[in-house]
C-alpha cells in the first residue's frame, strides 16, 4: 500500500502544479512528447508480452488491436480520450488547431466525469496488485500504470485550469479525481482476496489505452516536426522499457 499512497501523493502535487502553470504549455508540451514512447513501450514491452504468456499471441494481438481501433475512432470523431487532446497539449494547439479547440469547449466538462471514473479504475489497478498474491502480469500492469499517472496528471490540471474561471475551483476538481483514485485503491484492498482472474477484465482495454495515448502523442510529433524528430521524442521511453523488459528475463522476478 505504500506504493499506492506514494502514488496518490506524488500525481496529486503534479496535477496541482500544473493548475498554477497551465499558462506555460511549451513546457508541457515538450513533456507530453517525451511521454509517447514511454507509454507504448510499457504496452508493447511489458503489458503486452505478459498477457500474451496466458492468452496467445494471436488472441491478445487481436484483442488490444481492436480495442484501439475503436478508442481511436471515438477519440478522432467522438471526443478526446486522450487527456492531452482535450487539455490542448498536443503540437497542434499551438498553431490553431480548429478540432483540439472545438474538443477542449464542448467536451471538457463529460470527459472530467469519465476522468473520475478512469482514476477510480487506476486506483483500484494499482493497489490491487500491491495487497494481493497476483501473478506477473498484473503486477506489469500496476507498474505500467503508475508511470502513466504522472504525465496523465499533468493533462488534468492544465484541463482543469482552462475549463474553469477560478483557481480554487480547479484545484477542487483536482482534489476530486485524485479521490477518485483513493476510492479505487481503497476498495481494492477489500477485494484483495478475489481471483486473480479480476484483473484480467480490464488488461487488454488498458494496454490499449496505454498505446493510444503514446502513439498520439508521437503522431502529432511526427506531423509537425518530422520523422528524425519523432524518432528521437520515442527513443528514450522505447529503450528505456525495452531494457527494464529484457533485465525482468535474464533476472526472473
Amino acid at each position: 500500500m505504500k506504493i499506492f499512497i506514494g502514488t496518490c501523493c506524488l500525481t496529486t502535487a503534479i496535477a496541482i502544479v500544473s493548475v498554477f502553470s497551465a499558462g506555460h504549455a511549451p513546457l508541457q508540451r515538450r513533456l507530453q512528447s517525451g511521454t509517447g514512447g514511454l507509454l507504448v513501450g510499457i504496452g508493447v514491452f511489458w503489458i503486452f508480452p505478459e498477457m500474451a504468456e496466458q492468452r496467445g499471441w494471436v488472441l491478445s494481438l487481436i484483442g488490444v488491436s481492436a480495442i484501439l481501433l475503436v478508442l481511436a475512432l471515438i477519440d478522432r470523431y467522438i471526443y478526446p480520450i486522450c487527456p492531452f487532446c482535450a487539455a490542448g497539449l498536443h503540437p497542434d494547439a499551438a498553431i490553431g488547431s480548429v478540432r483540439s479547440g472545438r474538443h477542449t469547449i464542448m467536451v471538457g466538462w463529460p470527459l472530467l466525469a469519465v476522468s473520475c471514473i478512469h482514476s477510480f479504475f487506476d486506483g483500484w489497478t494499482i493497489a490491487f496488485s500491491q495487497v494481493a498474491s497476483l501473478s506477473a502480469a498484473p503486477s506489469t500492469l500496476s507498474w505500467g500504470v503508475i508511470v502513466h499517472k504522472l504525465p496523465e496528471s499533468v493533462a488534468v490540471g492544465v484541463l482543469t485550469a482552462r475549463l474553469v474561471s477560478r483557481r480554487t475551483l480547479a484545484l477542487g476538481i483536482v482534489v476530486l479525481i485524485q479521490a477518485a483514485m483513493a476510492v479505487g485503491g481503497t476498495l481494492a484492498v477489500f477485494a484483495s482476496n478475489l481471483d486473480t482472474r479480476l484483473a484480467d477484465i480490464y488488461r487488454i482495454p488498458a494496454c490499449a489505452v496505454l498505446l493510444l495515448f503514446g502513439l498520439l502523442a508521437l503522431q502529432e510529433e511526427l506531423r509537425l516536426r518530422g520523422r528524425v524528430a519523432a524518432i528521437r521524442a520515442a527513443a528514450p521511453g522505447l529503450v528505456g522499457c525495452g531494457l527494464a523488459a529484457l533485465a525482468g528475463q535474464i533476472w526472473p522476478r
